[in-house]
């Protein structure tokens, strides 16, 4: 498929396409010096205005990053990899302290600040300290071996040639990054929008290769799973499973909450007024909790409790609020761990009720167990979604939006019918349409799902009894029309979970013992390498200013 180019890359080769007539025309005239003198003195001009040219051009090939781009500055194991990629992986690493500083996953990184500007420290793997530089230089290091590393061994399995649909994805990311240098907001080229975002070496030839090179590691690390996933003996996986059953079983339990109200002082009132009003709020939302618990003698009551609470809500689905079923104790312990001690203890029985107070979550919860900690068939199924709620929002389109995603929904299933009817096809149109991004990746697939984690009408249809592999069908929830093929069931959740962990930590082993093997080592020349960090922080700074003068901008 040809590449589309931008404004800016056209116009920069029909310069080059000029200037190359343009030296073919200075040649000839610099053969005719000798036959006159009197076109000396033009064609010195000629020569002049051809330098000043030439020159103006170099000064363009510079700033685009021309020279610079090719100019390699490291080795992995015998493959070059240039400044302009050094560059990506150091963006890239930079991005990722960022997400992990705002998740809370590190500290001691100020995001006001570029990497060579900060005075605290970083930890290597050995938990050394480093500058925030070395850190970022290791883990683009560590990204540049391992891509390389797996791109090769994919090479001598014969994996590095794209399937239609793989380079339809690239095709996709590079039109999504199009559309938004183009927004209003940007309003920009694309590669210079790619250079604003990764350095200003970096261009859509250049991004294409890296993401390509990133699905082929992808497909690698695939082929690496499907080597071992069913090389384990189901006798081991259940030996494993005996062993710790607690930490595979699931529970089934209802649950009403009673939030205390966070009271603010009012006008002129004293702490010890407003710790007075507090309190007494608190004990009513107690009382309140403890008048639910003794009404709910069983689950029918406990139901109907929470119905008359909620008698004026519209639409109030018990279901929906209360009942939260299949958990594992380590998510329970995430809320409270006295609850998920008491739901998972030998001596309580299905339709006990108890009361907790979490003070991390400043509320009261009164709990129903609806079942006891048992094993539960999960199953695998793909859906492709049309949404009926603004993705961003969440409001509800209008009623010619509703009915254009319904017949979008047919159409597409309709479309799956017409062509092969595998499950691959599926994928693929599930992988073009869907509105679900946290699916459209694997081709609209979720495995291993549990009962009562999807949304209610997608959770009844995958979890009938008459479901069986192949089904389709067209289901509609609150988020919109789910086009829907169910997979397979996939046996117990301790089989899964536990040979999913298994899959995970040997690929792993396998993945470190390649990268680890010494074929891929990197080595690099410190000049340069300092020289693109140099760039790179530099760029940091300049975008940080820019963030902070349109925030001060914005305040004024």
């Amino acid at each position: 498929m040809a590449i589309e180019k931008s404004k800016a890359e056209q116009y920069r080769d029909e310069r080059k396409a000029r200037i190359a007539e343009a030296a073919k025309k200075n040649a000839k005239d610099m053969q005719k010096k000798n036959a006159t003198k009197k076109l000396a003195k033009r064609i010195i001009s000629i020569v002049l205005v051809a330098a000043i040219a030439l020159g103006a051009v170099a000064l363009a090939l510079n700033y685009y990053g021309v020279w610079d781009r090719t100019v390699n500055v490291g080795l992995a194991g015998d493959e070059k990899f240039s400044l302009a990629e050094y560059e990506y992986y150091y963006w890239s690493a930079y991005n990722d302290l960022l997400n992990k500083v705002s998740q809370g996953q590190m500290s001691g990184y100020d995001s006001s600040k570029s990497p060579d500007e900060q005075t605290a420290m970083a930890q290597d793997e050995q938990g050394n300290p480093i500058t925030w530089v070395e850190y970022l230089r290791e883990q683009a290091l560590t990204s540049i071996m391992a891509q390389t590393a797996f791109v090769k061994e994919a090479e001598a399995l014969g994996l590095t040639t794209l399937t239609a649909e793989e380079q339809k994805q690239i095709d996709d990311l590079i039109a999504s990054w199009r559309e938004q240098a183009e927004s209003e907001q940007y309003k920009m080229t694309l590669n210079a929008y790619l250079r604003m975002n990764f350095g200003k070496y970096m261009n859509e030839k250049m991004l294409r290769e890296i993401v390509k090179r990133e699905i082929i590691c992808q497909k690698y690390q695939e082929h690496m799973y499907n080597q071992v996933k069913d090389s384990y003996d189901p006798a081991d996986i259940k030996a494993k499973y005996e062993k710790d059953k607690l930490s595979y079983d699931l529970v089934d339990f209802r649950m009403y909450e009673f939030a205390k109200t966070k009271l603010t002082a009012e006008n002129g009132e004293s702490n010890d007024a407003l710790k007075k009003r507090q309190d007494e709020a608190d004990a009513k939302t107690k009382k309140d909790a403890e008048a639910f618990l003794a009404a709910a003698k069983d689950e029918a009551s406990f139901v109907a409790k929470a119905k008359e609470l909620n008698k004026d809500k519209k639409d109030y689905d018990v279901d929906k609020e209360t009942k939260l079923r299949s958990m594992l104790k380590a998510d329970v312990s995430g809320t409270s761990k006295d609850m998920a001690e008491w739901l998972f203890a030998a001596g309580t029985k299905v339709g006990d009720v108890k009361m907790f107070e979490v003070k991390d979550a400043n509320a009261y919860y009164v709990v129903l167990l609806t079942a006891k900690p048992r094993q539960i068939e999960t199953v695998s199924v793909r859906h492709i979604l049309f949404a009926t709620t603004d993705m961003t929002t969440g409001a509800a389109l209008s009623e010619a939006e509703i009915a254009q995603k319904k017949k979008d929904a047919e159409a597409a299933l309709a479309k799956w019918k017409s062509g092969e009817k595998t499950e691959d096809s599926f994928a693929a149109i599930a992988t073009e349409l869907t509105e679900d991004t946290g699916s459209q990746s694997t081709g609209g697939l979720y495995e291993n799902v549990l009962p009562g984690r999807m949304v209610k009408e997608f959770d009844e249809w995958i979890f009938d009894k008459a479901r069986k592999e192949g089904d389709v069908a067209i289901v509609e929830t609150e988020y919109g029309f789910h086009v829907m093929y169910f997979v397979k069931n996939d046996g117990m959740y301790y089989e899964s979970k536990i040979k999913n962990t298994l899959v995970a930590t040997d690929i792993e082993v396998e993945l470190t013992k390649v990268v680890e093997s010494g074929k891929y080592d990197t080595s690099f020349g410190p000049k340069r390498i300092e020289y693109a960090e140099n760039k790179m922080n530099k760029h940091i700074a300049d975008l940080i200013a820019k963030q902070s003068a349109q925030q001060s901008y914005s305040y004024m």
